[in-house]
């Protein structure tokens, strides 16, 4: 079964082979993929994060799952033993918590499908715990699919379903198969939750080449969670001068959720946590996620959840939190202020590592000065709110990758008679502070 999956994969690098890799192109298209994954995903506002890969991203990425086939063969063996399921392994291949659940027989195969017009939906299969559930989904179209939208994803279930953030790639087609579609949908619940009665119903509303289909698939989930392993830890960190709290480190299949609180006498504001992990004593990592819901919660309230790869299914004889690098700026560097109408960057960090491009009143842009070994992963604003703090009917913003030490910003909202100046207060901002944190996790 396993030489099965293997031979596909090995025909499909041939085929790839034929075609022209330029290889900055190549490597572009990958850093533009992963730049956006990362910095819409952190964001949990965001309900969706949008992958999006040139046929020379693809190509490397589908070379680069060959490899991984071969040197994780228990991995390859549980994929391979499930039908269909060799479609999702780019998706997982990079989560050792996930990877780990196929291994362990957590994945649980569903095969419900619903036809609407010339396309069907199928719930390939669920992974279900208390903090959310992954649901492995297909949509074939009679036709080749050209263009594909996902709108408004649902989850009923008998029980109410907690608010969840939910992630998702952008649609592209299998190369070789332009009537197929497949993904992974990850809600990952605000609140944790076991649900008594196991039928739920997907809904989904579905765009193809302009063409709108709703889907309503019920499906039932064979067995209940495992549950979660809670580490009530209460260890307060001091980095820099500045201190915070790891409050508990919550372990589900899908992910572990570490829960921090911030002492609000800091002089500092922490963004970001560039490096949070959980290693044994062999040295052996478990870190971010590569794709899905990073964070829960808002730095700005005291509190907030990072979520990592899940190291349920292991056993280590011990098991510690390091942090060690993270993003921080001192609390009036926090924001900056652009007057719209004046074109005038009122305020801003007092590196001077900011710069307004222009501006007007339905939007700006913005250059950001970064040093030679840096780039920015993170779109930079949390919150943009008017003078009077009316949150800003924002449409869109993005970050650019680095060229000649700059990466560009772009804000565009709705000019709803707000008052200037602009206040954005930052999600992210490449100014850090190190340390070298090391808890234990005692049960």
């Amino acid at each position: 079964m396993y030489e099965k999956e293997e031979q596909k994969l090995t025909d499909f690098k041939d085929r790839l082979e034929q075609v022209p890799l330029p290889l900055e192109a190549a490597d572009g298209a990958i850093l533009q993929g992963l730049e956006r994954a990362k910095r819409e995903k952190l964001q949990t506002r965001a309900k969706r994060k949008r992958t999006l890969w040139s046929l020379a991203a693809a190509a490397l990425l589908i070379l680069t799952l060959a490899t991984t086939i071969r040197v994780s063969p228990a991995f390859a063996n549980a994929v391979a033993s499930i039908p269909g399921m060799e479609k999702f392994v780019e998706l997982i291949q990079n989560d050792k918590g996930l990877q780990a659940v196929f291994e362990n027989e957590y994945y649980q195969p569903i095969g419900e499908s619903q036809t609407v017009g010339n396309a069907t939906l199928t719930v390939d299969g669920v992974i279900l715990d208390e903090s959310g559930m992954n649901i492995f989904y297909t949509i074939e179209s009679a036709v080749e699919m050209d263009d594909i939208v996902i709108e408004a994803p649902v989850l009923e279930n008998e029980q109410e379903v907690p608010p969840a953030s939910i992630s998702y790639n952008h649609p592209i087609t299998q190369e070789d198969s332009p009537k197929i579609y497949s993904d992974i949908l990850e809600f990952t619940f605000q609140d944790p939750v076991k649900f008594k009665d196991l039928n739920f119903t997907l809904g989904l509303q579905v765009k193809l080449d302009g063409n709108k289909f709703d889907f309503s698939v019920p499906f039932t989930i064979p067995e209940n969670v495992k549950p979660s392993i809670v580490y009530e830890m209460k260890e307060e960190v001091e980095v820099k001068g500045q201190k915070f709290t790891v409050e508990e480190v919550t372990v589900h299949p899908l992910r572990v959720g570490i829960r921090l609180s911030f002492d609000p006498d800091n002089t500092k504001k922490i963004l970001q946590f560039e490096d949070i992990r959980l290693e044994d004593e062999n040295g052996e990592v478990w870190s971010s996620i590569a794709n899905g819901v990073s964070a829960r919660g808002d730095i700005e309230d005291g509190e907030i959840i990072y979520f990592i790869q899940s190291n349920y299914f292991e056993n280590p004889k011990e098991l510690y939190l390091r942090i060690n690098k993270m993003q921080a700026v001192d609390v009036e560097d926090s924001y900056f202020l652009v007057d719209t109408d004046k074109n005038v960057l009122v305020h801003s960090p007092k590196d001077g590592r900011l710069e307004l491009i222009d501006s007007s009143r339905t939007g700006f842009q913005m250059n950001l000065k970064m040093k030679t070994d840096q780039e920015l992963h993170y779109g930079i604003d949390r919150k943009i709110s008017d003078a009077n703090g009316e949150p800003m009917d924002t449409q869109h913003t993005g970050i650019s990758t680095p060229h000649d030490g700059v990466q560009s910003i772009d804000f565009g909202f709705t000019d709803n008679g707000y008052t200037n100046p602009v206040r954005v207060d930052l999600f992210a901002y490449p100014n850090y502070i190190n340390g070298d944190v090391k808890i234990e996790l005692k049960k």
